[in-house]
């Protein structure tokens, strides 16, 4: 059977070669210097802990970037899942999901049990400080992982703009636990979890936005 003639141009037309996508990983580390910056903003422009001493290198800095690894991790996890094709099992989404949650719980213990330092008062206050401005210096990482995943046409994008939503939101918080003065399990698991979650749902509304229609 042979092709019209009319069908043969507009092909023709439409095809242009394209560059092919780089692994997941290497996409990712395209996010490193917002990262960065997302990671030494907190602590640099204000201050660091009080009990950063008390803490040591390791629990503080550290653990830090660490975490920050872990959220690299999740983007780079995204990242093969924007690729159609290459969708995670549902056991592996779900463990890619849990990820930041038992970090961010496995951190606040650590912390807990070096450093007591509660939150006697304005827990709202500094709760609401610390979710908001966390989030907030996640959005950046969330905004440039969404434009480098968008291209790959991804086929469950509320999905994987949720990954790197939770990815930005970990390597944000992995940051602001260097400024944040208490350790109190009760502030760190509502303010900080909870600025990883918000930065989670700022990041699939993005990869909603810019989800592109495949012709």
């Amino acid at each position: 059977m042979s092709v019209p003639a009319g069908l043969r141009a507009q092909i023709a037309a439409d095809y242009t070669a394209i560059r092919p996508l780089a692994p997941p990983l290497v996409r990712a580390l395209w996010v490193t210097p917002l990262a960065a910056l997302a990671l030494f903003a907190a602590p640099v422009f204000f201050n660091v802990r009080s009990d950063a001493a008390q803490l040591g290198w390791l629990v503080s800095w550290g653990v830090s970037l660490l975490q920050a690894a872990a959220g690299l991790a999740v983007i780079a996890a995204a990242l093969r899942e924007s690729v159609p094709g290459r969708s995670w099992t549902t056991s592996a989404l779900a463990a890619w999901i849990a990820l930041p949650a038992i970090v961010v719980t496995a951190v606040t213990l650590v912390s807990w049990q070096l450093s007591v330092v509660p939150l006697r008062r304005g827990f709202w206050f500094v709760g609401a400080l610390c979710l908001g401005s966390s989030a907030a210096t996640a959005l950046p990482v969330i905004a440039l992982a969404n434009v480098i995943a968008a291209r790959a046409y991804p086929v469950r994008p509320a999905i994987m703009g949720l990954m790197l939503g939770l990815g930005g939101g970990l390597i944000a918080d992995a940051g602001w636990r260097m400024f944040c003065h208490f350790s109190e399990p009760s502030h760190v698991l509502s303010a900080h979890a909870g600025g990883v979650l918000l930065a989670a749902v700022a990041g699939s509304a993005i990869a909603l936005t810019l989800r592109r229609p495949v012709r």
